[in-house]
């Protein structure tokens, strides 16, 4: 019964291998590929084997729920850490985007363009905006428009850089005053900052609750609520004729 069980999930395993990959099973069978490189039928036909390989043998010792239980869980994986790893960085251009427009507003009144403002600060910036800074310098660089090239800022950082390609934009094409409107882009990205960390402040009771509940409650029933019933129950039974 567990052998045909088992082999049954193998086959299922095998048709939607390529959409399961867990990321410690594929680190454990071979090496990621080199980044930008295509995948190979290698890689693909060592995929497929390793999760046959797994869930097979999950299959046969702990039976077909068990397997289906870690089919899920890989599903789930794959789903949950993307949104996660968007949440991270959104949470990190939400920190950095504040003290980036401060630098912008320090260079430009310097006496420095928006390009060269953004080609000065392309190599201090914070990580996650520069790669969004290279590719306006590389755009513009390329023969694009200035004004053009700012759009990619709400499309590499998200809404939160909406304003800045604006003001941007609008002080390239028709020389509108760009250090006063930087300072109110400023303020307003200071405010979203507090805002975020605030809200993040709110979610921490809610996270701190799942170890309160996954470890300190079990651990508290354990060591005081059941000694307490054993010697309830103990005394019950030396009352008792």
């Amino acid at each position: 019964m567990n052998l045909a069980a088992g082999s049954l999930v193998a086959a299922v395993v095998l048709l939607v291998g390529l959409r399961i990959t867990p990321p410690p099973l594929r680190l454990l069978m071979f090496a990621p590929p080199r980044p930008g490189a295509p995948p190979s039928h290698r890689t693909h036909a060592l995929t497929v084997v390793a999760h046959v390989t797994a869930f097979g043998g999950v299959a046969l010792v702990g039976g077909p729920v068990l397997c289906a239980t870690g089919i899920a869980a890989c599903v789930v994986w794959r789903r949950l850490v993307p949104v996660r790893r968007q949440r991270r960085t959104r949470a990190a251009i939400a920190g950095a985007f504040p003290d980036f427009i401060d630098l912008l507003v320090l260079t430009v009144k310097a006496g420095c363009t928006p390009l060269q403002a953004l080609e000065s600060l392309g190599s201090t910036i914070d990580a996650v905006l520069r790669g969004a800074v290279h590719e306006v310098i590389q755009q513009v660089a390329r023969g694009g428009r200035f004004a053009d090239a700012v759009g990619e800022f709400p499309r590499r950082l998200g809404p939160i850089a909406q304003p800045l390609a604006d003001a941007l934009a609008l002080s390239d094409r028709y020389g509108t005053p760009l250090a006063v409107a930087l300072n109110r882009l400023a303020d307003e990205a200071r405010a979203h900052r507090r805002r975020y960390a605030e809200a993040a402040a709110r979610q921490l009771p809610v996270r701190l609750s799942f170890p309160l509940v996954g470890c300190t409650l079990p651990s508290f029933v354990l060591l005081t609520i059941v000694p307490l019933m054993a010697g309830t129950l103990s005394s019950f039974g030396g009352l008792a004729p």
